[in-house]
């Protein structure tokens, strides 16, 4: 008692801190008394699951103590949810199903019943074969060094033939589909895989959604651009409106790249007979007159196009300065040949128009051609 009298005397602060903890040690205690033989069962199962590795036969043997114990049904529900995860993840299916129905006849209305209700739905979906396509795709699905072995994913493809229609054959195709056209860069075999899911009555929606816009990527990437904008245009309901218009654009995209090869095809193919008749006449003094004229001001012009472009561009949280530098890279050769071409042509009008309009379309190729390899994402603001 002088003791206690003299903790109370104790500076306020610390006589509720001291209180505090007294109560928390009474309730730790009683808790610690009163708790079921289940409930501690079951607390000594999920340590065993919480280790790295898990324990899972301590956690097995844990539970199956838990089960037989009966004095804490919500305990014993937990047990039973417990089991049947571990059933699963063991790929016994079947023996997953009725622990899950355990656990909602110990104790209806729990979150552990709940949680079991929705298990039993995901299992009941995928029951066709009686389990045998579930285990298989699992076993890949589960293990992450068979999802990533070509070999692996390559064997479900062909095992998948076989499987019955069902949420379970759909599931395996975009596992493979997606291993293909990613982790292992094969877009081209994804495409059967993926044309087959989108046609699959038994794939829900949203699946079939996802399947049809990666399948309108791999035919891109493929440089299939007219069987993907035709396959966007069919079945657009599938996709974002965005999205059909951006594979449309590449159509165009395809016909301007074309034009503008062309373009510097021919201005390549002019310049280089315009020099090669003014050296047959020795005339190339002419034009290396005129480019110390124009060297230093085509300098100063392509750097402020270049370090403009890239220093707007890296304001932008994705921008990039990179195509920009390329662009003033590339630019400054073309006009130095067209100044060079412009001085040893002829300089009758219409000459002197047609090089003028040549010269200038040739420009706008080369930064299309440039924008279209280091920036394509630039593009788009010219609805390309």
């Amino acid at each position: 008692m002088d003791n206690a009298g003299r903790a109370w005397e104790l500076p306020g602060p610390m006589r509720w801190a001291l209180l505090a903890l007294l109560i928390t040690l009474t309730m730790t205690v009683a808790r610690t008394a009163s708790a079921s033989d289940a409930r501690t069962a079951v607390d000594a199962a999920n340590a065993a699951l919480t280790v790295e590795p898990p324990d899972r036969a301590a956690a097995r043997e844990a539970l199956a103590r838990a089960i037989a114990a009966d004095d804490d049904q919500t305990a014993v529900a937990e047990a039973y949810f417990l089991r049947g995860q571990l059933d699963e993840n063991d790929g016994a299916f079947p023996q997953a199903l009725v622990d899950d129905r355990a656990a909602i006849d110990a104790a209806r209305n729990t979150r552990w019943a709940l949680r079991a209700m929705d298990r039993i739905e995901w299992l009941r979906a995928r029951s066709e074969g009686d389990f045998a396509p579930l285990v298989r795709l699992e076993r890949v699905r589960r293990d992450p060094a068979e999802s990533s072995d070509p070999a692996a994913v390559d064997a479900l493809a062909r095992d998948l033939e076989t499987f019955p229609p069902g949420a379970v054959r759909v599931e395996a195709r975009m596992l493979v589909a997606e291993a293909w056209v990613g982790r292992m860069h094969r877009a081209g075999d994804a495409i059967g895989e993926l044309r087959k899911v989108v046609e699959d009555p038994k794939a829900d929606p949203l699946t079939q959604r996802l399947a049809e816009r990666e399948l309108v990527d791999a035919l891109v990437a493929t440089g299939q651009i007219d069987e993907a904008a035709a396959e966007a245009r069919a079945h657009k309901n599938r996709l974002d409106a965005r999205f059909v218009t951006q594979v449309q654009r590449l159509i165009l995209r395809r016909a301007v790249r074309w034009t503008s090869l062309g373009v510097l095809a021919a201005f390549a193919l002019l310049t280089v007979a315009g020099l090669v008749r003014a050296g047959i006449r020795r005339n190339l003094g002419t034009a290396l007159r005129e480019l110390r004229k124009l060297s230093p001001v085509a300098v100063l012009f392509v750097v402020f196009v270049a370090v403009g472009g890239g220093v707007l561009a890296s304001k932008y949280e994705s921008g990039n300065a990179a195509p920009f530098l390329v662009l003033g890279a590339g630019v400054l050769p073309l006009l130095l040949v067209a100044r060079a071409w412009s001085a040893v042509g002829s300089q009758s009008g219409a000459a002197r128009a047609g090089r003028a309009l040549l010269c200038g379309a040739t420009v706008i190729a080369a930064a299309f051609t440039l924008l279209d390899s280091f920036g394509p994402q630039y593009l788009s603001g010219f609805g390309l």
